[in-house]
């Protein structure tokens, strides 16, 4: 074999091996890239809720609402959370209105789909943070574990009136206050008016609340 000869499969053994190495470098930057990828949220068309004091974050749509005062219906107070006793003391901070609708005529004539979010240190409170709320009719759940917390779930429910509330309280203790995350639905069952085509279907209503359940699960304690 020439001079020549050695010199040029010496040339086409160099570029084989840097063509090789090439492509595994390649494949792992794709499989980093890939993995990186799945392990980050997709938050396009979200938003992020942060509250400092609390130290925990909840990603909610763009589309909902937001309000940092609770609105008071016929059997959903204002206060700071769902069963709240009467002389006990909270805060709320934080409701996400995922649908809210009134009218004089059409059906509903009130409807409200919400996660509402509020915190207690009122020792009364904090007594009965992680029990049923009996005299209320709440019904203990299996509980549940999200969010860097262990939660004691609570159903509730009332009606009278052609008007009702529904919904689940998730509470747990955190440094020495009570978080209360609630998924609630309120509203007036009054059907008498005449149909219109400005009524909302009962499985839209329905739908606007079972969705705040992705909304409450992507509570997070951050600290």
């Amino acid at each position: 074999m020439t001079k020549n000869s050695l010199i040029v499969l010496g040339l086409v053994m160099v570029i084989g091996i840097a063509a090789a190495l090439f492509m595994v470098v390649s494949h792992h930057q794709a499989i980093t890239a890939n993995q990186t990828a799945s392990s980050t949220p997709n938050l396009t068309g979200k938003a992020i809720f942060t509250d400092g004091e609390h130290g925990f974050t909840i990603t909610y749509p763009e589309t909902y609402r937001t309000d940092y005062t609770f609105t008071s219906f016929y059997h959903l107070p204002a206060n700071w959370r769902e069963n709240a006793l009467p002389e006990g003391t909270g805060t709320p901070i934080i409701s996400i209105i995922g649908e809210r609708a009134q009218s004089d005529h059409s059906y509903p004539r009130y409807f409200d789909a919400e996660i509402r979010i509020g915190a207690s240190n009122d020792p009364k409170e904090l007594a009965r943070c992680e029990t049923a709320a009996t005299a209320q009719a709440e019904v203990a759940l299996p509980d549940a574990v999200f969010g860097g917390a262990t939660w004691k779930v609570f159903s509730f429910q009332d009606a009278a009136m052609m008007q009702y509330v529904q919904g689940v309280s998730y509470r747990t203790l955190r440094n020495g206050t009570c978080i209360a995350l609630e998924q609630i639905k309120t509203g007036s069952s009054y059907r008498d008016d005449p149909v219109s085509k400005a009524d909302i279907p009962q499985a839209k209503l329905d739908a606007s609340y079972t969705a705040l359940e992705a909304t409450l699960k992507s509570f997070t304690f951050v600290r």
